[in-house]
């Protein structure tokens, strides 16, 4: 009997984290065929380039994934990275160190965070409509001043480089930057009453409201993350040039496929698009596999537009496989 418990358990456990364990295999899978594929896979650079590029899309992932666990999207975290990163980079050359910068950075991403927050909870704006709103205006604003030029002042703090492109003990500061939010937030999610709070509001706002949680504060409070990590994406994503540029595939693609590459790492970490489901570990996991891929597909020599169109598959194949999951 003892025996059949523990199976039962294993086996329960296996199929909650189906998904994560999923995605361990496709890339310890992708990791031993890569290098048959491309020589340059396995190459120091690559590898750095690659921690780097997935480093940028998990944080933002991060976040994203706390919205749409409270049944909630996020639309505007590729413009809020946009528009952070070129204020920061304007603060920097007006002679701020980088550390003051950083603190910038994020108290502007939880301002964007708030002014989402209330749009959809207390103006009762769907968060689609309003998030796609909001980012567009920030769109607008970055393109309207840089007039699509590259931004790059002169005497800006070094430090803002070095840590972009610098390392820790051999691993590159936004590689690490990554693993603490990661952390940080797999024990908010999985140990503390507020994650479970964000959990209870996805899966019903009514029941959730009834038990006495502060639904309004808990939702506004997960746009405000929301926003604050992208904020940290786009300062380290434009802290490796020093520079702004206007959004390419070196500086994590478009507003849109930023947007579009996180809700589909989260689905494939076991996210829904219903809400009151999904884990950090998932998100993270998932928005690996979409840097892998896109590494593969460069250095393959697919062109960008390549790229685009396989992206824009995938993102179609997962939502629908989602939905034959989810019953709907």
């Amino acid at each position: 009997m003892q025996k059949s418990n523990a199976q039962t358990t294993i086996y329960s456990w296996l199929n909650e984290y189906r998904s994560e364990f999923t995605l361990v295999i496709l890339i310890a899978l992708t990791f031993t065929i890569g290098p048959l594929l491309t020589e340059y896979f396995f190459t120091l650079d690559n590898l750095f380039n690659l921690s780097r590029q997935s480093s940028y899309l998990a944080i933002v992932t991060t976040g994203m994934a706390l919205v749409l666990i409270i049944g909630g999207i996020d639309l505007s975290v590729g413009a809020i990275m946009q528009l952070v990163g070129l204020c920061t980079v304007l603060i920097l050359g007006s002679g701020v160190s980088a550390g003051v910068a950083l603190v910038l950075a994020l108290l502007l991403g939880a301002g964007l965070g708030v002014v989402n927050g209330l749009l959809t909870v207390y103006a009762r704006m769907q968060p689609f409509i309003a998030t796609l709103a909001t980012g567009g205006i920030m769109t607008g604003v970055v393109m309207t001043y840089t007039q699509g030029n590259a931004v790059a002042p002169k005497g800006i703090d070094p430090t803002f480089r070095a840590i972009g492109g610098g390392t820790v003990a051999g691993i590159p500061i936004p590689a690490l930057t990554m693993m603490l939010v990661v952390l940080v937030f797999w024990w908010v999610m999985s140990k503390t009453v507020y994650g479970k709070n964000i959990y209870a509001l996805g899966s019903n706002k009514l029941a959730a409201r009834n038990v006495g949680i502060n639904t309004k504060q808990i939702e506004c409070s997960v746009y405000i993350l929301s926003g604050i990590l992208a904020a940290l994406a786009g300062y380290l994503t434009f802290a490796r040039s020093g520079s702004f540029q206007p959004a390419t595939a070196a500086t994590g693609g478009t507003s849109v496929e930023m947007v579009i590459m996180a809700i589909a790492a989260i689905v494939l970490g076991g996210g829904s698009l219903a809400g009151g489901k999904g884990t950090i570990v998932g998100a993270f996991l998932g928005a690996l596999v979409s840097a892998i891929m896109l590494n593969f597909l460069v250095l393959l020599g697919m062109g960008i537009w390549f790229q685009r169109f396989i992206l824009a598959v995938i993102i179609v194949i997962v939502v629908v496989s989602a939905r034959k999951t989810e019953g709907t």
